[in-house]
């Protein structure tokens, strides 16, 4: 049985590293079960969706499924003839109870799990895992963001298998380069523009690293008036009104964007977002139940969009289809009725010395001042 050491960071890579290599044990165990040319594939994806139930579970978002506590219930379920394979089907669809987390199970998002199940023998021997061996995905941490925003399984995403990572060149950021940049671009804007909801888009937003990390300095920001920089020697920004909790999240939901070429990367940002704004709002108030997402608004739904940031607003409808029709399955962001416009960018016109609106903050290296 393989020894976790405790993490004191939500990334910390001796935990981390341990887990990675036990999560590709297990789909060495589950492919082997498989039958088909495409059994590490379909292994890697369901052990990998085991894993964001696992974390909604430990955080009492879902009921029990994975963990040694719900033994007895399922225990119960095998014996009224349910199957391992169905009580992870369950699991599975506990995630997508919301409307911003549906898109796991979207036919259009091509998640594999959708293309078969796993042989019985193989569900019960990762189910057994996640009981008996596999470490608590819950933890307090010392720093940085905290587990309940899915910093975990967002990372998992690229270090469980490489075909995400080579296809897709997913690269998640660390959460200190995310609020470092942030320092840098948010802070200077929150001064410019006091008391306005600040708009924010990451273009290739992955599992929603930045996006976390914005949204908890927005918050910050939104209901104390004050953001204070968390990786740079910068002065921070004060001054501002404090507004309600709800009026944040309104704020926030209305600011934040996300772009993500992969239909399953953003499924998992979706959902990552959507549990991070409603546990901030859920610790604001008296929080006499846990959260769950069962629980969680339906208008709570953050706008992490799937499609080609490069292409959207400059071809037309039919041309993105073209290029992206598994994207444009999903929302088509090319332009209707218009020409196809130049992908070569036009010179910048001149800005004004003080631009009438917030801007929108592109999260890329180039917005570091040099």
């Amino acid at each position: 049985m393989a020894t976790f050491p405790q993490p004191v960071t939500v990334d910390d890579s001796r935990f981390t590293k341990r887990l990675v290599r036990a999560l590709q044990r297990q789909i060495d165990v589950c492919a082997e079960m498989v039958p088909g040319r495409d059994s590490y594939r379909l292994a890697a994806a369901w052990v990998y969706t085991s894993a964001l139930v696992a974390w909604a579970e430990d955080h009492g978002l879902i009921d029990g499924r994975l963990r040694a506590a719900a033994a007895p219930a399922r225990e119960s379920y095998y014996k009224g003839g349910g199957t391992a394979a169905g009580w992870l089907a369950f699991a599975v669809a506990d995630l997508a109870v919301h409307p911003s987390t549906w898109c796991l199970l979207d036919p259009r998002y091509g998640n594999p799990i959708r293309e078969g199940g796993l042989p019985e023998a193989a569900c019960r021997s990762l189910i057994d895992w996640w009981s008996q061996e596999a470490p608590d995905l819950a933890y307090a941490t010392e720093s940085g963001p905290a587990t309940v925003t899915g910093w975990i399984p967002g990372d998992l995403l690229q270090l469980v298998t490489d075909e995400r990572r080579l296809a897709n060149a997913l690269c998640q950021s660390p959460w200190w380069l995310a609020d470092g940049i942030l320092d840098r671009t948010l802070i200077p804007a929150a001064r410019e523009f006091p008391d306005e909801t600040l708009r924010l888009v990451d273009p290739t937003c992955g599992t929603g690293h930045f996006l976390i990390r914005a949204i908890d300095a927005l918050w910050e920001l939104y209901t104390t008036g004050s953001l204070a920089p968390r990786q740079m020697r910068m002065e921070g920004v004060t001054g501002w009104t404090p507004v309600p909790p709800a009026e944040a999240a309104r704020r926030i939901l209305a600011g934040v964007d996300g772009v993500e070429l992969d239909p399953i990367t953003g499924a998992v940002a979706q959902l990552r977002v959507t549990v991070t704004v409603a546990h901030l709002l859920h610790s604001s108030g008296p929080a006499r139940r846990p959260l769950r997402l069962d629980a969680i608004p339906h208008n709570l739904r953050p706008r992490v969009v799937v499609g080609d940031s490069l292409l959207a607003g400059k071809v037309t409808a039919e041309e993105y289809a073209r290029v992206r029709p598994v994207q444009a399955a999903i929302v088509n962001l090319g332009v209707s009725d218009v020409p196809v416009v130049s992908l070569v960018p036009e010179p910048e016109p001149a800005r004004p010395s003080k631009p009438s609106a917030p801007p929108v903050l592109q999260l890329t290296f180039d917005s570091i001042p040099a």
